[in-house]
């Protein structure tokens, strides 16, 4: 009887030997996510460690001037008056607080001495943030003061001067709104145009620092339209700030120190394990659900198994290529004998 093989589906072990599933902790995604946990947690650890030597290193900072105050001893005052008096060659005292826009002798001297500073030095200069309230109550006490404005830009419009003031015959006035809620408006006026090559109603509503110098409070009319659609006409009295430098918050330097610029490396170290983190949960969930849809292993297969024997004429157990047994052939021959029932019996043997 010829050798019968099984196929080769039939002599994987595979299907009787099913692998074990692998628990996540042992899984490649969790050891790379350990392994780059690992590197993170030592990287912020040892940014943490150098900016904290940095800053017990570090000189104290300058104290800064303290600030204009409306409580001044007589000596002060005069001191003060002295000030205004000869400071920017006498311009800070041709106009009164309060007054309308004007554009005097002593205003566009103010505007020629601040086109004369350096942007970097008279960035040095600048010590001092405006406080909106202060000045309104006391704006004498900040007048020629070198301040600095954080807000959103509003309008901004071209003006004729009554005369050239270093070599230019127009500025720029606008409006910066301060305060949490933006409600705080000053009247801002640059010398050269703002941020040249873009259009100015793009500068609408960006968020800006400027530098420059405390001229006095102005009342300023305009008209607006209220939510009913109609035009209404308001005054405001505001300060009156001469910028010499103006910087777009969300193109420079944030204005102030948050978390995620002052440790970044910690804040990407966090975003990298959350989301590395996710995406091993995920892998561990999946890994489950595949897990509870598998079927019993086994049982079954072994009887489908033994099923695909039986129907090969192999017996489940039995060598392959092993001569059949004698069990085997006495089936075969009855089958044989049904199968020919004219065939004649087979000759019994001749008697002695």
């Amino acid at each position: 009887m010829p050798n019968r093989e099984l196929p080769e589906d039939l002599r994987r072990r595979d299907f009787l030997n099913p692998q074990r599933q692998t628990p996540f902790w042992q899984s490649p995604e969790f050891q790379r996510f350990g392994l780059f946990a690992m590197i993170a947690l030592v990287v912020a650890g040892l940014y943490l460690f150098s900016h904290q030597a940095q800053q017990v290193a570090a000189p104290p900072p300058t104290a800064p001037p303290p600030p204009a105050t409306t409580t001044l001893t007589p000596e002060e005052q005069s001191a003060r008056e002295a000030y205004l008096a000869t400071a920017f060659e006498g311009a800070l005292r041709d106009q009164d607080d309060g007054a309308d826009l004007q554009d005097t002798t002593g205003s566009r001297k103010l505007l020629d001495q601040i086109a004369r500073y350096d942007a970097d030095d008279f960035r040095a200069r600048t010590q001092r943030t405006l406080d909106y309230p202060a000045a309104k109550a006391d704006p004498e006490a900040w007048r020629g003061e070198f301040v600095r404005l954080y807000g959103v830009l509003g309008t901004i419009w071209a003006e004729k001067l009554a005369r050239p003031v270093a070599g230019r015959s127009t500025v720029w006035r606008g409006q910066l709104l301060t305060g949490d809620n933006f409600t705080e408006p000053n009247l801002v006026e640059f010398i050269d145009r703002p941020m040249p090559g873009t259009d100015l109603d793009d500068l609408r509503m960006r968020a800006a620092q400027v530098e420059g110098i405390f001229y006095r409070t102005a009342r300023f009319e305009s008209e607006y339209r209220n939510g009913k659609g109609e035009r209404v006409e308001a005054t405001w009295t505001m300060p009156w700030v001469f910028v010499r430098n103006l910087q777009l918050i969300d193109e420079g330097q944030a204005p102030t120190s948050t978390v995620l610029n002052e440790h970044p490396v910690l804040i990407l170290a966090i975003l990298a394990f959350v989301i590395f983190g996710g995406r091993l949960l995920f892998s561990w969930f999946s890994s489950k659900r595949r897990v509870r849809r598998a079927p019993q292993p086994q049982t079954g297969i072994r009887e489908i198994f033994e099923r695909k024997l039986r129907e090969k004429g192999v017996q489940p157990g039995s060598r392959v290529g092993a001569p059949p047994t004698a069990s085997s052939q006495q089936p075969r021959a009855r089958s044989s004998t049904s199968q020919n029932p004219a065939s004649p019996p087979p000759a019994s043997p001749p008697k002695p």
